[in-house]
């Protein structure tokens, strides 16, 4: 059920592997002392297999922000290099919003042109900041985060470390 050999088992719980192969085939009867060895073996493999995965497991751990103060024509082309639909604007190391596809394109459906884009500054059109979470947190509590925003920005002690959207979550596929 474990996925365990004989030999795994064995060796995790400090006894030969023909013991294991006699248990098993009810060719003995093991001591007290051994029974409890190989089922704490099996509990803690168990355990360890059903560990929920973190946000540390899926994270990209390099982060393209822009700032603020960054001209608006150099982030959009900024998100087309990387080909990302969303950037964190980062001050002094800190959140402080976000610049998102969907407000790039109410200023082009608002009729901005690309003379309007040079002149303006990522301050002028930024989002609220994306959550942030720290990187041992349960990734479900990432994921319920990722239904409203678009992106989740990672953290470990106060410092930013990476960052989560919903193509991150594909790594556990």
């Amino acid at each position: 059920m474990l996925g365990l050999s004989q030999a795994r088992v064995a060796k995790l719980a400090g006894v030969s592997q023909g013991t294991i192969a006699k248990i098993e085939r009810r060719q003995t009867r093991p001591s007290y002392e051994v029974v409890k060895r190989i089922l704490e073996v099996l509990e803690g493999e168990r355990r360890r297999k059903q560990r929920v995965a973190t946000v540390a497991d899926v994270r990209t751990r390099r982060v393209v922000a822009v700032s603020s103060g960054s001209m608006l024509e150099a982030a959009v082309a900024e998100m087309r290099r990387h080909k990302y639909s969303q950037l964190p604007v980062i001050d002094g190391g800190r959140p402080g919003g976000s610049l998102t596809e969907r407000a790039i394109a109410d200023l082009l459906l608002a009729g901005k042109t690309a003379r309007d884009f040079a002149a303006m500054r990522v301050a002028d059109v930024m989002e609220a900041p994306f959550p942030t979470i720290d990187e041992r947190a349960p990734l479900p509590l990432a994921a319920s985060l990722l239904q409203h925003y678009g992106a989740v920005l990672v953290t470990s002690r106060g410092e930013l470390t990476g960052i989560v959207t919903k193509s991150d979550l594909l790594k556990l596929v």
